[in-house]
C-alpha cells in the first residue's frame, strides 16, 4: 500500500479550512446549494449580484472579500457566474447531514444471525462510542463494527437504522470490489488478512478476510473472503435459486452460511492468493476460485475432476 503524504498538512490547507470559519462565507455556500435545489440543476451558477442580494450583506466590498476567500478551493468563477466546487459541495452537505456531530444512540436490538466465534445466538446490534456494533449475546464477541453518521439515525427508527446499515455495507462492498474508496473515491489497495489459528495447526481453521485500504484517505474496510465469491453473478443466482436474495441478507446474517458450512473456503496459498469457495445447498454445489488478482471464476465439474 502506498504511504500517506505527510506534506499534505501545509499552510494552504490550514488557510482553506480557516476560511470556512465565518458565517457569511458559509451562507454563500449554502445559497448556491439552495439555488441548485430550487432550479433542479446540478452545479447551478449565480451572479455576483444574485449572491449579494441573497446573502444580504450591507457592504459590497465586504461581500467581495468573503467571496474571494472561497474562490479556488470551494467556489469557482465562470462566465455564467459562481458555482460550487466538489469540495464546496461536500462541505455544505457535511453540515446539512450533521456528519460532524455526535450520532444518536439507540437501544440494543436483537438481530438474526449466528456468531462465528461460539456459533451461538442471538446477535445484538448496538451503539458503542459512535460505532455501529453487532455482537454475540452469548460470548460478547464483536462480529462487526462500522462508522455510523448522525444522518443515518436522525430520521429512522432503530429497526430502520439497522436495516440501512445492512444495505450500506453491501453498497460499500460494491465500490471497494471495483477498487474505489466509498468515502473519497480514491484507489484502494487490497491484502489478505488472516485471523485465528495458523493453517498448520490442528482444530479450527483460520478466518480469512480482505483488507481494503484507501491510498488517499486511509479508510480501511474488512470483508470476509467468502463475500468476494458470493457476489459473483453465478453465486448470486445460485443463492436466488435456493430462495435467498443476497442483497437483502445483511453481512451479520451472511455469517450463518459460513458457520453452518453452507459456504466453505479452502485457501491453498495466501501469497499469491489461491482460494476456492464452495457453496452447497442440499445436493447442489457451486465452486468458485479466487486468484491473486481477486478475480472470481466458477469451477466446472471437469476442472475438479482434472485437479483430483
Amino acid at each position: 500500500m502506498s504511504q500517506p503524504d505527510e506534506t499534505r498538512l501545509n499552510d494552504d490547507i490550514v488557510d482553506a479550512i480557516s476560511s470556512l470559519g465565518n458565517q457569511t462565507r458559509l451562507e454563500i455556500l449554502f445559497t448556491l446549494v439552495k439555488k441548485e435545489r430550487e432550479c433542479l440543476e446540478q452545479w447551478a451558477t449565480m451572479s455576483f449580484t444574485e449572491l449579494y442580494d441573497a446573502v444580504g450583506l450591507e457592504s459590497t466590498s465586504q461581500f467581495s472579500y468573503h467571496l474571494d476567500q472561497l474562490v479556488g478551493q470551494f467556489m469557482v468563477e465562470t462566465s455564467d457566474g459562481y458555482r460550487l466546487t466538489y469540495g464546496g459541495d461536500r462541505i455544505v452537505r457535511t453540515i446539512l447531514s450533521g456528519s460532524y456531530e455526535s450520532t444518536h444512540s439507540f437501544d440494543d436490538i436483537d438481530v438474526s444471525g449466528v456468531c462465528v466465534f461460539c456459533e451461538g445466538s442471538p446477535l445484538v446490534a448496538t451503539m458503542d462510542t459512535e460505532r455501529f456494533v453487532v455482537r454475540c449475546r452469548s460470548c460478547e464477541e464483536i462480529l462487526l463494527n462500522d462508522l455510523l453518521p448522525r444522518s443515518q439515525t436522525r430520521h429512522r427508527s432503530t429497526e430502520a437504522t439497522v436495516d440501512s446499515v445492512g444495505t450500506r455495507i453491501w453498497s460499500t462492498y460494491t465500490l471497494v470490489r471495483g477498487g474505489i474508496c466509498p468515502e473519497c473515491y480514491g484507489p484502494v489497495d487490497t491484502a489478505v488478512d488472516t485471523h485465528g489459528p495458523e493453517p498448520e495447526a490442528d482444530g479450527d481453521q483460520p478466518f480469512y478476510a480482505l483488507a481494503h485500504t484507501c491510498q488517499e484517505c486511509l479508510l480501511a474496510i474488512h470483508m470476509p473472503i467468502e463475500v468476494t465469491a458470493a457476489f459473483h453473478p453465478a453465486a448470486v443466482g445460485f443463492f436466488w435459486d435456493h430462495g435467498i436474495s443476497l442483497l437483502d441478507c445483511p453481512l451479520w446474517e451472511f455469517f450463518e452460511f459460513v458457520v453452518t458450512d453452507t459456504v466453505t473456503t479452502d485457501v491453498a496459498s495466501v501469497d499469491p492468493l489461491e482460494a476456492t469457495v464452495t457453496i452447497a445447498f442440499d445436493d447442489e454445489t457451486l465452486r468458485l476460485r479466487i486468484d491473486d488478482t481477486l478475480t472470481v471464476t466458477p469451477v466446472s465439474t471437469s476442472d475438479i475432476s482434472t485437479n483430483n
